[in-house]
């Protein structure tokens, strides 16, 4: 089991210091992707009868929610598994409960999922939850992966998308404030400019609620698992940031403050 480091660029190390800064408190904060990865996990499960023979490459592993399924469900493959954050990468690889024999077919790599290099037909599986958001060309990412795939082999992926967060978009249009979530892919549009061979694509939708005491809470909780990072040039000073949030938890009250995640579930297989 071996852990390999390429660089990133300056946004990108940006968005893996933030991730390496959360990996203490991830797992406490992350029910959503821990949610997301288990049903990413039943489509696999449910959709792949069988997988060509070679190595499937894991985008963004995290602390291993979805790693851990996928050695169980795919013994008999080679896995390559990647981060961008190295602490993340860490301490998927040295909590992984498996044997030996196990720990010899995984090979672990700290590299942008955007800078994966790799021959044509590579790949009999790329599977990724909660990474791809970060890309910052999406479309000709996905079709650069799509092309290391072997015929018959998948892209399986969850993503929150543009329709994720609209209590917090809808406080910030009641108050003509920035809305400074980072952008997020309108999946339509993404599966529209997709070069794609001869294949089948699956498509899911899920729609997650999350509930905090307060819009301090959630606010919170997206800087402590790291996916707080704004990478819009549009923020809202600090006076701004208190209105939005008295605001939104008067709006509330006496109840929690309410936010929804939009998630795609997109499998790709190519025929």
């Amino acid at each position: 089991m071996a852990i390999i480091k390429v660089a990133n660029s300056s946004k990108k190390d940006a968005i893996a210091n933030n991730f390496s800064k959360g990996v203490a408190n991830y797992l406490s904060h992350s029910q959503v992707q821990k949610e997301s990865a288990e049903k990413l996990l039943e489509i696999a499960k449910n959709s792949v009868i069988s997988l060509p023979k070679g190595t499937i490459l894991e985008i963004g592993c995290g602390t291993g929610f979805v790693t851990k399924g996928l050695i169980k469900q795919f013994p008999d493959h080679f896995f390559d598994i990647i981060d961008i954050s190295e602490e993340m990468l860490n301490y998927c690889a040295n909590n992984l409960q498996i044997s030996e024999a196990e720990k010899e077919l995984i090979q672990f790599r700290k590299i942008d999922g955007e800078r994966v290099k790799a021959d044509p037909h590579t790949y009999a599986a790329i599977i990724s939850s909660f990474t791809v958001q970060w890309f910052e060309d999406i479309v000709n990412s996905l079709n650069r992966l799509i092309n290391m795939l072997q015929p018959g082999g998948i892209l399986l992926l969850a993503f929150p998308n543009h329709r994720s967060f609209p209590e917090w978009k809808k406080m910030c249009q009641e108050l003509n404030l920035p809305f400074t979530r980072n952008q997020l892919p309108n999946t339509e549009e993404v599966i529209r400019k997709l070069s794609i061979p001869p294949h089948k694509i699956h498509l899911l939708e899920g729609d997650y609620t999350m509930n905090y005491e307060n819009a301090a809470d959630f606010f919170r909780s997206l800087k402590i698992i790291g996916a707080g990072l704004n990478l819009k040039q549009e923020k809202l000073s600090i006076p701004e940031m208190k209105r939005l949030i008295n605001y939104w938890n008067s709006q509330c009250y006496p109840d929690q403050v309410e936010v929804s995640y939009d998630v795609t579930f997109l499998l790709i297989k190519l025929i």
